[in-house]
């Protein structure tokens, strides 16, 4: 029974892979494991890739077509066909296009491309979802935006070719165009991550610098605030207020611990008068006038 489907699913691809024609992406699309939305991503296709072909279901919703080294099912909304050595949009030129028409056969299409998948082992519960969704998938339904930008670069290639310019050089140029401008793109940020990553780091050496001239700065006032200290006594004399003249000391006699040693040599005392006899000398300085007052009687003055 395995076997069968293995030669089954040959002889199913093996016309498709001989009658595979080129095709662009118009925008970004993502490749399904099956023709429908909702089917696993295989990968995500970016705009402009070229990829190729190898038909599509009845209905040409869907096409069964190779990127890279991954191969699944893209919406023909999002597809270019090559027709007449021009790429045309798919949807509006599926009968004049004459695109093949192939089957989707679970369990052959997985068995050869997704072995590997971590939904592999759920392969029966995706036939029956194909089971039930197997006829949307051959209804075409266009995004107004996909079919838009479609359009456009249909209307773009025809307008290469009226302009008299070699078919195929316009398709290689217009390949060649998308994927200059991806370049652009991925240069321009990449540059822009370059000039911000630069930008910061001389942020920061600015900043770096910017506290070490302040400690500088700061450095250098303490510096003029603070004179060295061979001028300190002069900047003292000069800029504090001058003090009083200091006035000659003298030992003054202390009352509560009595004369001091030298207070004879400080403060003179007067002399006494020596010591005369009281007999006939004169009278002691200290005593008191006896009789009257002192000296001698002057006349006419004698007591009668």
């Amino acid at each position: 029974m395995k076997l069968k489907a293995v030669l089954t699913a040959a002889l199913l691809l093996a016309p498709t892979a001989a009658l595979a024609a080129p095709g662009i992406v118009t925008e970004s699309a993502s490749m399904r494991a099956g023709p429908g939305f909702g089917f696993p991503t295989v990968d995500r296709i970016p705009d402009g890739a070229r990829v190729y072909v190898h038909g599509c279901l009845r209905g040409d919703a869907w096409c069964d077509v190779s990127w890279s080294d991954d191969r699944g099912w893209v919406s023909s909304q999002y597809l270019e066909y090559l027709y007449h050595n021009a790429y045309v949009y798919l949807p509006d030129y599926a009968d004049e296009v004459d695109v093949p028409i192939v089957p989707f056969v679970l369990s052959s299409y997985w068995s050869s491309y997704y072995a590997g998948r971590p939904w592999y082992h759920r392969r029966a519960y995706w036939n029956n979802y194909w089971t039930s969704h197997q006829r949307a998938a051959t209804r075409m339904t266009l995004n107004p935006s996909a079919a838009r930008i479609g359009r456009a670069a249909t209307r773009n290639g025809s307008a290469a070719i009226a302009a008299g310019r070699n078919p195929r050089t316009g398709l290689a140029g217009r390949a060649a165009t998308r994927g200059q401008n991806a370049a652009q793109i991925r240069g321009s940020r990449e540059m822009g991550g370059r000039q911000a990553a630069t930008q910061a780091r001389i942020g920061q050496e600015r900043i770096g610098h910017g506290h070490l001239a302040n400690q500088r700065g700061a450095v250098r006032a303490n510096a003029r605030m603070q004179p060295p200290a061979a001028n300190a006594r002069h900047a003292t004399r000069f800029s504090a207020t001058p003090a009083a003249r200091p006035m000659q000391h003298l030992a003054q006699p202390n009352v509560g611990r009595g004369s001091p040693m030298n207070a004879h040599a400080q403060t003179p005392m007067p002399h006494a008068a020596p010591n005369m006899p009281h007999g006939g000398g004169a009278p002691h300085i200290n005593a008191a006038p006896r009789g009257g007052p002192a000296g001698g009687g002057g006349p006419g003055h004698e007591r009668r």
